[in-house]
């Protein structure tokens, strides 16, 4: 069963790598006016309890947020089982977005307002890159828009659940 799980993510990452594009870059001419009170990574309260949860519960509170924004089905395609989850501040520009994702104009104008004005960003989900450093071409599975328009308002990180590994139960002794 692992066998078939891995080889499914396997070639469910080769389609993904070749339909991937960096998160575009932001328009050259705009009407609203750069707010220069923004810090560069858009605030979220509960951050400090995000950072203090062990791998299990990490792994638990992913799969939780899945299943709140997505079906049941697709939430469950995500297989956050089977992977270790770290929190990481991820550079805008390390995020690939699949090009078949069609970003809704009405829902970038809403998030570019809210990060704007200051408002919370949720951390985004995405699978973390290849090599030692996984923040780094960061392919991401959830929050699309928001990071379109984190980029937009002028915010250059975001925090990411990224799947790092495999998921390992430690052995008791």
């Amino acid at each position: 069963m692992a066998t078939r799980r891995s080889q499914a993510t396997q070639r469910a990452a080769e389609r993904a790598a070749t339909t991937v594009a960096a998160v575009p870059p932001a328009r050259a001419a705009r009407r609203s006016r750069p707010l220069k009170h923004l810090p560069p990574v858009a605030p979220y309260t509960e951050l400090s309890a995000l950072r203090a949860l062990d791998s299990a519960a990490a792994r638990e509170h992913v799969n939780a947020y899945l299943h709140t924004v997505m079906t049941a089905a697709e939430a469950d395609d995500f297989e956050v089982g089977s992977y270790r989850w770290e929190l990481h501040l991820v550079p805008l520009d390390q995020l690939c977005l699949l090009r078949a994702v069609e970003l809704s104009r009405g829902k970038l104008r809403h998030y570019r307002a809210a990060f704007r004005r200051g408002e919370e960003c949720v951390p985004l989900i995405g699978l973390g890159g290849e090599g030692r450093d996984p923040t780094r071409s960061v392919l991401l599975c959830d929050g699309y828009h928001r990071a379109v328009a984190l980029r937009d308002a002028g915010l250059h990180f975001a925090w990411v659940w990224l799947a790092v590994g495999p998921w390992r139960e430690r052995a008791s002794a």
